[in-house]
């Protein structure tokens, strides 16, 4: 068998039209080793056109045979690109005995406009007209021959749709990603080629104040005709402000949180598709737009995956609680809009009004939203059926109340469309606990919900945030799911936007609420880029942060006395009602009433510090590895001194928040932790284990549990269905997870479709399927797979999608067996790790070699290929089916 290439990507994706970097990153997926090899080397060539790559030749590049690198990641090294430039590249791979493979398929990739000159547009409105509706913008122009070739370079603030010759341009909503606009100003490309004709012509686009309040375009459409001249359209500048024309349309009002108001008697379709002769009526013509100013931001291409609908559902139910008013129940909470069908006359107003729960009466139960209206109206024009779903607002709902509907409302009426980035989903989990199985579910949903061009804590109220203190908790969680090779590296430029000249950084990213500095549980900032090592391999977004994080974590240094951190604002936030600090009307009872809060801070103190030394390390940077490993021991030492225990036993109040983070995070000194361990296990006993812990330590204490020999105790809490659990919120009718363990309304912290408690997610894929990915690994070339030999499931199953190809692990008992079957693709490193006493009976694929350890635990070790295990456990004592081989994570050999 020869080794083969597919799946070519350019910084994670196939054929990138519009990059940014001149010095682009190149991965691919190797298939067909014969098993026990793995790749040895390989060659990438890369040419200026295809016809190059069809002799073997790369006049951009010829990387020459290389060895393969641990990074899955190889940066291209050729001549020096410049704008707008397509590169042609391929590769070929030897395996690692030397046996050639062929080379793959051609792929390219495309730059944007690298540089200010390349711009010659200017930000286009209209200044002198207040509006809370959408401002129409109109430019027609004529081409004198063929189009060969257009390109369609674009923004918009607050947000934008492009329109060319009567069709929207690309499947984007809700565009640009929310960004301080100030600091960067993010564009997309779009290959117009196809939209283009010879002759009339027209570039419209319409702009909602989204996010910035601000309706701008700028916008640059570059055409190469068929005669090889061209022609540039461009928003704004000297010579072409009076061919562009500003309108008042349609949407008359919208606002992201309140929803938006459409009079279809004021459309004209044909605004964005006729030549010069077109007739605005009925839309307001405002005559000439004029150049605006410049949000200030520096120009890039906007690399993220767009905001897109990526589902549309049918509802659930249909009902009629009063007279007039039609409750949709759509069956699941998410986040999105509806578009509605209707025949009716002329001026009817038909509402639709968002919520996630009902009231007793059935109707709508907008409390819990605060400020924020939720409401979208659509006015008929009298012309027949007519189709409508709103452009620049968005909800969380499950239900939708709609009112003034002429005639009778039927489920075919009504189609839903769930709205997110669209990043593909990463990882696949099932198991034959049906509850856990749900759990997933809501967590795959709350997810859903909450990934709108930044990872958002909500997404009904008027919030809708990137709250770092969630993601400290949800980063985990969030990198098995989705995709976020592209998604979150953006996300780390919005939190390093933030950074004042002190190192402090806010508590959410772009800053539109919460204080700075942020509170030191915002441990994301350094989590992130460790997660995107080891994850995807980006050894690049650490290098780029690597200098904002330590001034963040020297200004946290600051704020310490002794290595002990003096402030904290949310520490173990929203533990259950008992553990709160005051009434549970109050916001504040989010607040943990029995974890000091200085003690949570400076846990994260201690992270964040270990990341930086981790990350260090990676970098080359040997003298910040070695001064943040010395700080490390230093920030532990004081933390044991300030919070251990006069006893000995434990920290702080001794509650389960403070000794699972004391142990999750390694500062319990090894004689300490047996007796940690027992007054962690002892506390969850004595609350007839159910969980105490707030957002953070709930993620703690599951892992510790595993670690510390408590595997059935962590699904015992996981799979708990009496407050507080997940179980209770499914049993209460949840469909995503909430933001507080009870089940409340009405205005205060109430959120039904929240992220942090979805921590738990990760830990499905680590600990119930088994895969784990550890610190020395980077793009998951090394992987642990580690199947739980104790715990009370007859079977669990988990799949990662990786720079690599697909990573699967999936086992199911038999009496006293376990069937234990694993993929693993080439070029990734696999560790079986079983516990000592458990003994392989059969194997199917490459004969393994196994290597035992102190008789702990038996090592299997694992290339690219397809495995089946049959273990035999049933001499297994709890202690040893509890103890899996930690050890056995590094030196083993």
């Amino acid at each position: 068998m020869m080794l083969t290439v597919s799946k070519l990507r350019c910084e994670y994706t196939e054929q990138p039209l519009g990059l940014s970097t001149t010095s682009p990153r190149l991965s691919w997926t190797a298939e067909g080793a014969e098993p026990g090899r793995t790749v040895g080397s390989y060659q990438i060539l890369v040419a200026s056109g295809v016809a190059g790559l069809t002799r073997n030749e790369g006049d951009l590049w010829d990387s020459g045979r290389q060895p393969t690198r641990e990074a899955p990641l190889i940066e291209y090294a050729g001549t020096e690109l410049c704008s707008r430039q397509r590169a042609w590249w391929k590769v070929r791979l030897w395996d690692d005995l030397g046996h050639p493979g062929p080379y793959s398929e051609p792929d390219w990739f495309e730059l944007a406009l690298l540089n200010e000159a390349d711009w010659q547009a200017d930000w286009l409105g209209h200044a002198g007209s207040e509006s809370r509706g959408a401002l129409y913008l109109r430019r027609p122009f004529v081409l004198a021959a063929e189009p060969a070739k257009g390109r369609l370079y674009v923004t918009g603030l607050g947000w934008y749709e492009a329109h060319l010759n009567g069709r929207k341009v690309g499947l984007q909503v809700l565009d640009p990603a929310p960004t301080n606009t100030s600091r960067r100003v993010p564009y997309s490309t779009f290959d117009v080629t196809e939209l283009l004709r010879a002759g009339d012509n027209v570039l419209g686009a319409v702009l909602g104040h989204g996010w910035s309040g601000a309706q701008k375009l700028l916008a640059q459409l570059e055409v190469v005709l068929a005669d090889g001249s061209t022609v540039c359209i461009c928003s704004g500048n000297a010579v072409d402000t009076d061919g562009w024309t500003a309108y008042r349309g349609p949407i008359v009002e919208e606002s992201m949180y309140d929803g938006e108001l459409y009079d279809s008697r004021l459309e004209n379709l044909e605004w964005s598709a006729t030549g010069p002769g077109f007739a605005a009526a009925p839309m307001r013509n405002l005559f000439h737009a004029m150049v605006v100013d410049a949000p200030g931001g520096v120009l890039e291409p906007q690399l993220q995956e767009p905001i897109e609908v990526v589902e549309t559902r049918k509802i659930a139910s249909l009902t009629e609680p009063q007279p007039g008013v039609c409750v949709v129940d759509v069956g699941q909470n998410l986040a999105g809009w509806v578009r509605l069908t209707a025949d009716g006359p002329a001026g009817t107003e038909i509402t639709l009004r968002y919520a996630e729960s009902l009231r007793p009466d059935g109707t709508v139960d907008q409390e819990n939203l605060r400020s924020a209206q939720a409401r979208d109206r659509f006015i008929l024009n009298g012309l027949g059926r007519q189709v409508w779903e709103p452009t620049f607002t968005y909800h969380g709902f499950r239900y939708l109340q709609i009112e003034g509907y002429p005639g009778v409302l039927q489920a075919r009426d009504i189609a839903v469309q769930v709205v997110r980035s669209a990043m593909a989903v990463r990882g696949n989990f099932e198991s034959d606990n049906e509850l856990v199985n749900k759990i997933h579910q809501a967590i795959f949903w709350t997810e859903t919900s909450n990934l709108h061009g930044v990872p958002t804590d909500c997404p009904q109220r008027n919030e809708r945030m990137g709250w770092l203190n969630d993601l400290a908790a949800r980063s985990e969680e969030l990198i098995h799911t989705f995709d976020t090779a592209r998604f979150l590296p953006k996300w780390m430029h919005d939190i390093a936007d933030t950074q004042d000249a002190t190192g402090a950084i806010a508590d959410t990213a772009p800053f539109h609420f919460g204080a700075r500095p942020a509170d030191p549980v915002s441990v994301c900032y350094a989590l992130i880029p460790w997660l995107l090592i080891t994850h995807h391999g980006d050894i690049r977004t650490a290098s780029t942060h690597f200098d904002g994080i330590r001034r963040w974590y020297d200004y946290l240094t600051s704020r310490s006395v002794g290595r002990i951190v003096q402030y904290s604002y949310y520490g173990d936030w929203a533990p259950p009602v008992d553990e709160s600090a005051s009434d549970p009307s109050d916001e504040v009872s989010a607040i943990a009433a029995h974890t000091p809060g200085k003690l949570i801070s400076t846990a994260h103190y201690y992270l964040t510090a270990d990341l930086l030394r981790r990350m260090a390390e990676v970098l080359g940077r040997d003298h910040d590895a070695r001064q943040l490993a010395a700080d490390a021991a230093e920030i532990k030492a004081a933390f044991n001194a300030e919070f251990r225990r006069s006893d000995g036993i434990g920290y702080g109040s001794g509650n389960q928040a403070c000794n699972a983070v004391a142990l999750y995070m390694d500062l319990v000194p090894p004689t300490g932790i047996p007796d940690t361990v027992a007054a962690l296990v002892a506390d969850i006993r004595a609350h007839q284990n159910h969980l105490t812990t707030g957002n953070l330590c709930t993620k703690y204490i599951l892992e510790t549990l595993v670690d510390h020999g408590h595997a059935d105790l962590a699904l015992t809490l996981v799979t708990q269905v009496s407050y507080p659990s997940w179980g209770h919120m499914l049993a209460s009718g949840a469909t995503t997870i909430w933001e507080r363990w009870e089940h409340a309304t009405g205005g205060g912290m109430n959120s039904h479709n929240h992220p942090m408690y979805a921590s738990v997610g990760a830990w499905f894929y680590r600990r119930l399927a088994g895969i784990q990915v550890p610190d020395d690994a980077i793009g998951m070339s090394r992987v642990i797979i580690r199947p739980p030999m104790n715990l009370s499931l007859g079977r669990a199953s988990a799949e990662l999608s990786t720079v690599r190809g697909a990573l699967s692990s999936a086992w199911r008992r038999l009496d006293d067996q376990v069937i234990i079957d694993v993929r693993v693709p080439v070029g990734i490193r696999a560790e079986l790790q079983l516990p000592a006493g458990a003994e392989v009976m059969a194997t199917i694929g490459d004969p393994p070699e196994r290597t035992k350890l102190n008789n702990r635990g038996i090592v299997v070790m694992l290339g690219g290929g397809i495995y089946q295990f049959t273990v035999r456990v049933g001499n297994l004592t709890p202690e040893a089916r509890d103890d899996a081989p930690t050890a056995l994570t590094r030196d083993y050999i």
